[in-house]
């Protein structure tokens, strides 16, 4: 018996199942962020993976050289970067004296500027001083628990990234028997989309990060400016984040150089994160990355925004590539399609079938019906 919904019953039904999403990923973050993070690599090094195997290694011997040739290069990564953080660990009483002196001759314009008494003014600071101190203790917590969720998750990502590139062929076969065989190719079809626009995607950002950054570097070295190397690093890092990263980039940056510099080197930082950021939109990005995450710029920043409120900073690095997989598996299911249509570019038109996707459909079915063939009892 087939029962039809009106508009209102499937509205309901489609925001009931929203909210319960929402309140699943929020509530159980902590094992969804890694979870994530571990789906984006296992995607990522599937093709290490079936290279080893190809040379004669186990699947096991290879999932494992894949996972820890991923480990070093994010060692020496971070490596790098906590060697620029230690040198600028050394400089920075000197850093906040200099910032006292800049609040302190904030404090002056202010008070000649809009004519506020020394007492008042004195009050207004004592009092975002005791709020700040009563705080005190909330914000040592919550850094103390950030701490430690990051340790769990360096410990938990690699692990669940082992355990998927060990078991991915068993992940991928449970994904096909979910449906029926009717629906198999276009599983598989959807599968191997992720895969190839992912592993891209992934590559193209570190490309596009690399190139930021030594341009970052190259501008702030002109400048003259103290520590170009770690903000043009940062700076790189947070651009990764859509159209709000680069905001948070060039006001740091032109915090820490107001610090140790004259105006005009922060304006100079200024000007050199923006024009940097005009030659990554224009053409570093559509060369680089490409087009292979056709995500509109309204979708894009609701989903970083919601993305932010769900789970904080990792939720904002996430937010394109789910939105990615959700448009590929939006765009194939025919009572989605309307959202896929909602998150995409109009102005992008999707192409056929390559002959390199239809190859793996051959290459999938011929050794599928061979293992049926072995398995037949004669």
């Amino acid at each position: 018996m087939k029962v039809s919904l009106n508009f209102l019953q499937k509205l309901a039904y489609s925001l009931i199942c929203i909210c319960l999403i929402i309140v699943l990923l929020y509530h159980a973050q902590s094992f969804f962020i890694p979870m994530a993070f571990a789906c984006l690599f296992t995607l990522l090094l599937i093709s290490p993976a079936n290279m080893f195997e190809k040379w004669g290694v186990s699947r096991g011997i290879s999932a494992l050289l894949a996972v820890l040739l991923a480990v070093i290069l994010v060692v020496v990564v971070f490596y790098f970067i906590s060697a620029q953080i230690i040198g600028f660990k050394s400089d920075l009483p000197k850093v906040a004296q200099q910032l006292y002196v800049a609040l302190t001759d904030l404090e002056n314009w202010a008070q000649q500027r809009f004519h506020i008494s020394d007492r008042h003014f004195k009050t207004f600071l004592d009092s975002i001083t005791s709020q700040s101190m009563t705080n005190t203790s909330a914000i040592v917590g919550s850094t103390f628990s950030t701490l430690s969720n990051v340790l769990v998750y360096l410990v938990l990502i690699p692990i669940y990234t082992f355990l998927l590139l060990l078991y991915r062929h068993i992940v991928v076969g449970f994904f096909i028997k979910s449906f029926s065989n009717a629906h198999a190719l276009r599983v598989i079809d959807v599968l191997h989309r992720i895969r190839l626009i992912i592993k891209d995607y992934i590559f193209g950002l570190l490309i596009e990060l690399f190139i930021v950054a030594i341009l970052n570097y190259i501008g702030l070295l002109i400048l003259g400016v103290q520590y170009a190397i770690l903000l043009a690093v940062v700076a790189a890092i947070l651009n990764l984040i859509p159209y709000l990263g680069i905001y948070t980039a060039t006001l740091l940056s032109m915090l820490i150089t107001y610090t140790n510099n004259t105006p005009s080197a922060v304006l100079g930082v200024a000007i050199v994160m923006i024009v940097v950021h005009l030659i990554d939109s224009n053409i570093l990005l559509p060369k680089v990355v490409g087009s292979k995450v056709k995500i509109n710029a309204l979708a894009t920043i609701l989903g970083v925004v919601v993305g932010s409120l769900l789970w904080g900073i990792p939720g904002m690095f996430l937010a394109l590539p789910i939105l990615a997989i959700l448009k590929i598996i939006f765009d194939s299911v025919e009572s989605l399609q309307p959202w896929g249509y909602l998150l995409g570019d109009d102005s992008s038109n999707e192409k056929s079938t390559s002959s390199k996707r239809k190859h793996f459909f051959a290459r999938w079915l011929q050794k599928n019906a061979a293992n049926r063939a072995v398995q037949k009892p004669h």
